[in-house]
């Protein structure tokens, strides 16, 4: 058999249900949990009887505010970003300016309806965030939340003082064998935010989804070939084209696919990936070819061609593509950190930044990423990017935002021999209208612990600093 057959057979089925010679009983699963609930979309008729079931929650609502990290949240991005004038707003990020400006958008708060997602119920920064949101919200705050988790993770939202918030699964069959980074486009985190940008027109959805349906076997087929194609590659360097108008948004999505499910994973391999077309020689193209005249059939085409190609080559590679064994290294770290003195980094303006970040490159090192942990305005951000273009002309350099980069692109970094990693952190904002400021506080120490625990597990390729 080949790839894509052994994953038809053990998509959707618990672990013990696997044949014992399919190679996904191992490669596929998380611990004991099986995670190939996305291989195979659910139909139409699911699709719509969930989405009907949720419009209580919504008919009331003008403003929608989804809340998570990683593979949560990064699909959002893009289904918002093709349209920018909807009231549909994210938010991944513990710097309080975030919040600020989130709070900032909204018109009419008693008519906002906060989604926050995580898989586990306790996603520390999404608890974080949207317990700050609670703050700025009337009395009856319990209507404006709706929560996306797994069944099995709903207790333990009530333990946390959610019990009084409306709540539904992640997964339209109500399974939990999907995790974050495949969650799109077969999944609530992907299917609500359509549903909402389109005006909750159901025929709109169904035309989309089922155009989608139509092109999913040729999708397979070709992401599977291809991964073939590739199946020696080492080190894997990926190039991967995309449409213009969704680029600067799914650029993290697809990072996350790529780093964290084939990062550090096989001793000696190494993976990056960037979004776009690039002259550098040692990258192939991963290029989902086709004719898809409509954006969001074109997007849904996009995710699980990307999805069944990294599924396929794990396959080839014999990696375990749906787990991220080293982001515990940084977790378990931050845990020690809980109540000590932290360190405080150097404070260097964007020449100085320039001349840190020449003094630690190594011949070896082909590229620099850099990790700002707060919400950096514009300029700022603009700035970065061209003393990065101009000053180290022959590496590759990314700007990626923190801590979202550790739900994306620790587990790939933690054994990466290529690459400069550069953490960055600021003076935080001290306070928001509304909320109180203990909650911002809090929010910022665990920040600030992400960012140490951060550089204390890489610090032999990193640099710690502040702008």
């Amino acid at each position: 058999m080949e790839a894509l057959e052994y994953l038809y057979q053990a998509a959707g089925k618990d672990v013990e249900q696997i044949p014992a010679d399919n190679p996904f009983k191992e490669l596929g699963v998380d611990g004991k949990a099986p995670r190939l609930g996305w291989v195979l979309p659910p139909s139409w008729d699911q699709v719509e009887k969930v989405l009907s079931g949720l419009d209580s929650y919504l008919e009331d609502k003008e403003e929608f505010v989804f809340v998570g990290m990683g593979g949560s949240i990064n699909g959002i991005k893009t289904i918002r970003s093709l349209n920018p004038g909807f009231p549909l707003y994210c938010i991944d990020s513990l710097d309080p300016a975030a919040v600020s400006e989130i709070s900032g958008r909204l018109k009419d708060k008693t008519r906002t309806l906060i989604i926050p997602i995580t898989k586990s119920g306790t996603t520390a920064e999404s608890q974080l965030i949207s317990r700050s949101l609670k703050e700025l919200l009337p009395q009856n705050w319990a209507a404006n939340f709706l929560w996306l988790s797994d069944t099995l993770s709903f207790v333990k939202l009530d333990d946390l003082g959610w019990a009084d918030c409306p709540r539904d699964n992640i997964q339209i069959d109500k399974r939990a064998d999907i995790g974050g980074r495949f969650t799109s486009p077969h999944t609530l985190i992907f299917l609500l935010p359509l549903y909402l940008v389109l005006g909750r027109d159901k025929a709109k959805v169904k035309e989309i989804y089922t155009e989608y349906l139509s092109k999913a076997e040729s999708i397979d087929k070709s992401a599977a070939d291809l991964a073939r194609k590739y199946k020696d590659l080492d080190p894997a360097f990926f190039s991967v084209p995309v449409k213009e108008e969704i680029k600067a948004e799914i650029t993290t999505w697809i990072t996350q696919l790529f780093q964290e499910s084939l990062g550090s994973k096989k001793q000696g391999f190494y993976v990056k990936t960037f979004v776009g077309e690039t002259e550098a020689s040692d990258f192939v193209p991963v290029d989902f070819s086709g004719s898809f005249e409509n954006i969001y059939v074109y997007l849904m085409g996009l995710m699980h061609f990307l999805h069944m190609f990294v599924g396929c080559f794990a396959f080839y590679k014999e990696i375990n593509f749906v787990n991220q064994p080293c982001v515990e290294t940084y977790k378990k770290t931050m845990k020690q950190l809980q109540g000590a003195e932290l360190t405080v980094p150097e404070k260097v303006d964007l020449d100085g930044l320039k001349e840190q970040i020449s003094a630690a490159l190594t011949p070896e090192m082909k590229f620099i990423e850099v990790l700002l942990y707060f919400q950096p305005e514009a300029a700022q951000l603009a700035g970065i990017k061209e003393m990065l273009s101009s000053a180290f002309k022959q590496k590759i350099s990314f700007v990626f935002l923190g801590s979202d980069w550790n739900h994306h692109s620790y587990q790939a970094a933690y054994k990466d021999i290529y690459s400069l990693y550069v953490i960055l952190t600021r003076d935080y904002l001290k306070e928001v209208p509304g909320i109180n400021p203990e909650t911002l506080q809090n929010n910022i120490d665990t920040l600030r612990r992400i960012c140490q625990a951060t550089y204390q597990t890489i610090e032999d390729k990193a640099l710690y600093l502040s702008l």
